[in-house]
C-alpha cells in the first residue's frame, strides 16, 4: 500500500470559503474548519455533494479532501481550498 502523500506544499495560496460561499478555480486540496456540507463540488471526488443540505454528507472539522477540483459551493460549514 503506497503511503498517503499530499499532492500540494500548500504554498500557492488558497481561499477560505465560509457559509454558502462558492470558490472556482483549481484546487487540489480542501481542509474542513468547522463541519461542512457541499451543495456543489465539481472535481474528480464523487458522492459527497448534493444540492439538498439534508442529503449532502457531512465532513467533519479536521478532516482534509484531496483530488482536483474546480467549483466548490457549501451549504453551511467553513473550508480552505488550496490552489493548484
Amino acid at each position: 500500500m503506497q503511503p498517503n502523500i499530499r499532492t500540494t506544499n500548500r504554498l500557492s495560496g488558497g481561499q477560505l470559503i465560509t457559509g454558502t460561499g462558492t470558490a472556482t478555480g483549481e484546487f487540489i486540496s480542501i481542509d474542513v474548519i468547522a463541519d461542512a456540507k457541499f451543495n456543489v463540488l465539481t472535481g474528480n471526488v464523487s458522492s459527497v455533494a448534493n444540492v439538498t443540505s439534508g442529503s449532502a454528507l457531512t465532513i467533519p472539522a479536521g478532516r482534509t479532501i484531496d483530488g482536483y477540483f474546480t467549483t466548490i459551493t457549501l451549504h453551511s460549514g467553513t473550508v480552505i481550498a488550496y490552489n493548484k
